[in-house]
C-alpha cells in the first residue's frame, strides 16, 4: 500500500519521499512502482514521459527524519496492528513539522484510538485507500474525536489534487467501505454455509449483476427509484432471513481457517488457486478498473471478454 500510495501522489504531480526500514524493502517498493507506472502508461492513463517524471519525483530513504523533513502530509502504511501504528505515528510526530498532517491508511482501526499516542491529535486523520491505491478513486477520510477541521480540509485537498475522491466517514468500526465489504461477505458466507448457493454463484451475481448498475445508481437512489412502498414490502420478506452471525469462525470461514485454507496466498480458500493464476487474476482486476476509469474520464470502451477483462477496442 505504501508504494501504491506514493505512486498515486507522484502521478498526481506531488513530490514524495517513501520511507522504509530496510533497503531491500525499498528496492521491492521501487520495483512495484516501476511495474505499476509502466502498466498505467501502457493502458493510456498517462504518457510514458509523465510516468517517468512521476517516478523521478519519488525519493526513497531509510532515514525517517529525512523522509519527514518539511512534509505537508505524512501517511503511515504499516500492518494493521494498533500498537505498531501508534508507535510509528508518535515517532513521526516528533520528527515532522508541527503544522504537518499525520495520517494512516488503516481499513478498520479507530482514528481516535490511534491518536491517543499523539501530542497533537488535532493534526491526525485517517485516509483509507482501497487496493490498488494507485487506481482506485475513492479514499475514505475519517477524523478522530479531536481531529481539526483544517486537517480534514488539508488531506481532502491533497486527495483531490491527486485525482482521488475523498469521502468523509464517521469513526465507526470499518468506516463505510469495510463495513459494506463485510456485510456482503457475511451474507454470502451464510448462504454458502446453508447450502443455498456456491461461492461462484455469489461472485457471478455480484460482478455481472449487482455491480453493473452501481456506477450510476447507489443503494438509496435505487430505493427511491423503485419506491419505498415496494422496497419496504420486500424488506419485510428478506430482512428476517438475513445473516445475523457475529462470529465468522462459526461457519465456512472458520472451517477453512482450521484446515489452513486461508486464501490465495495459501493456494486454496473458497476457490482452489492451484488451478488459477493469482497474478493474472490481479492483472485482469486492474485492467477492468482502468476501463472504468476511462469511462469516468469520458472515453469509450468497447466490451471484450468479461472473464479476462480484455477490451476489444478503446477510444
Amino acid at each position: 500500500m505504501g508504494a501504491d500510495i506514493a505512486l498515486s501522489f507522484a502521478l498526481g504531480g506531488e513530490v514524495v519521499r517513501l520511507w522504509g526500514r530496510r533497503e531491500e524493502g525499498l528496492a521491492s517498493a521501487l520495483e512495484r512502482m516501476r511495474a505499476n507506472a509502466a502498466f498505467v502508461s501502457s493502458e493510456g492513463l498517462v504518457t510514458e514521459p509523465d510516468a517517468a517524471a512521476a517516478l523521478a519525483r519519488v525519493e526513497l530513504t531509510t532515514e525517517r527524519a529525512r523522509a519527514l523533513d518539511g512534509v505537508e502530509v505524512a501517511i503511515e502504511a504499516v500492518s494493521e496492528q494498533l500498537e505498531l501504528k501508534r508507535e510509528l505515528l508518535a515517532a513521526a510526530e516528533r520528527e515532522a513539522p508541527s503544522d504537518g498532517v499525520l495520517s494512516s491508511t488503516t481499513s478498520s482501526l479507530s482514528p481516535t484510538a490511534l491518536a491517543e499516542a499523539l501530542a497533537r491529535p488535532e493534526r491526525f486523520v485517517v485516509a483509507h485507500y482501497a487496493q490498488p491505491a494507485h487506481l482506485m478513486m475513492l479514499v475514505e477520510v475519517v477524523p478522530g474525536r479531536r481531529t481539526g477541521e483544517e486537517t480534514v480540509e488539508t488531506i481532502s485537498a491533497l486527495l483531490r489534487r491527486t485525482g482521488k475522491m475523498p469521502a468523509l466517514c464517521a469513526d465507526i468500526p470499518g468506516f463505510v467501505w469495510s463495513r459494506l465489504q463485510q456485510a456482503l461477505l457475511r451474507e454470502f458466507v451464510y448462504l454458502v454455509g446453508r447450502g443455498d448457493v456456491t461461492p461462484e454463484t455469489c461472485d457471478t451475481v455480484l460482478k455481472y449483476g449487482f455491480a453493473h448498475r452501481l456506477p450510476v445508481m447507489g443503494t438509496f437512489e435505487h430505493a427511491d427509484l423503485a419506491g419505498l412502498e415496494l422496497m419496504g414490502e420486500m424488506a419485510k420478506q428478506v430482512w428476517p432471513d438475513l445473516a445475523r452471525d457475529v462470529d465468522p469462525d462459526s461457519g465456512p470461514i472458520g472451517e477453512l481457517r482450521r484446515r489452513g485454507e486461508t486464501g490465495m496466498a495459501a493456494g486454496k480458500g473458497f476457490y482452489d488457486w492451484s488451478s488459477r493464476d493469482p497474478g493474472e487474476f490481479r492483472r485482469a482486476r486492474d485492467r477492468e478498473i482502468v476501463r472504468r476509469l476511462k469511462l469516468l474520464r469520458g472515453g469509450e470502451v468497447l466490451l471484450g471478454d468479461p472473464h479476462t477483462g480484455a477490451a476489444a477496442g478503446e477510444s
